[in-house]
């Protein structure tokens, strides 16, 4: 297999999503469908124990029958990956819904020290010439630098059984254009929206993907959760979020339920 399509930063993103043709499975011989489950299955198992992958099948619920969320850093292997799915028995009844490439980032929009500096002195009365300034300085870059490799390697959690994912992009409308805007007054707007999404850190956990230039949005965003209505109290807050309300523009949200590969023929009824 050809390898070594790797970012330069960050790590690549798919999300597939896919309807089963009932009628053509159901034509299949019946031999050919307990094949077609067990090599898919087999299939799986491979995949979420190869190095490197990240993989989560999900049952979604609603606009899809079975979708998967990839994270590798090569961009053949994604490729290769949507291949085998397609290939295999399961794979020939399979029509794709939707699907999303992306690469994970860190935010252009991440505090700096200067902010930090600024935050110590105005807000929090630290005199600048004190031994605590430059020690506080110090704890918030190694801060920095640990949550932009979390942005840039993302490690998906593996203890939230419902997983949503939404693309996004920002306004380009003439009375409100996110791109017109000055850039400290973009990144204000967005320190605003991450605090509003830090309320929710304990029961929701965020993958926010950068799109442009790579598919049809800017932005994926995807949630993993224990509670449904976690999902939908964070999206509903951020919703008043300046950035969202007056900027944000949304695709279709996918809901989905991860599985085991043991658990493929029950969770699709076949």
């Amino acid at each position: 297999m050809p390898q070594g399509l790797v970012a330069s930063a960050g790590w690549t993103v798919s999300h597939w999503f896919y309807r089963l043709d009932r009628a053509r499975w159901l034509e299949l011989p019946e031999a050919a469908r307990a094949d077609a489950v067990a090599g898919t299955q087999r299939w799986l198992a491979r995949a979420l124990a190869e190095e490197g992958m990240q993989l989560v099948p999900l049952a979604p619920v609603g606009k899809a029958d079975l979708a998967f969320l990839a994270v590798h850093p090569d961009l053949w292997r994604h490729q290769q990956l949507g291949q085998e799915i397609a290939a295999s028995g399961l794979g020939a009844c399979l029509a794709p819904v939707f699907s999303f490439l992306s690469i994970s980032e860190a935010s252009e929009y991440m505090t700096t020290d200067a902010d930090w500096a600024r935050i110590l002195i105005e807000e929090q009365q630290v005199d600048p010439a004190a031994p605590d300034f430059a020690s506080r300085i110090q704890g918030f870059r190694k801060r920095m630098a640990a949550y932009a490799d979390a942005r840039l390697h993302p490690r998906l959690p593996d203890n939230f059984p419902i997983v949503c994912f939404y693309p996004m992009a920002k306004a380009r409308r003439d009375v409100r254009n996110w791109y017109a805007l000055p850039f400290e007054e973009r990144k204000q707007l967005m320190q605003g929206h991450g605090e509003a999404g830090r309320r929710y850190a304990s029961r929701v956990t965020q993958l926010v993907t950068t799109s442009t230039g790579l598919d049809d949005w800017e932005w994926g965003v995807t949630l993993f959760a224990a509670d449904l209505k976690a999902i939908r109290d964070v999206v509903y807050e951020m919703r008043f979020d300046p950035g969202s309300a007056l900027y944000g523009v949304f695709g279709p949200f996918y809901i989905g339920i991860r599985f085991a590969p043991e658990e493929l023929a029950e969770v699709l009824r076949i």
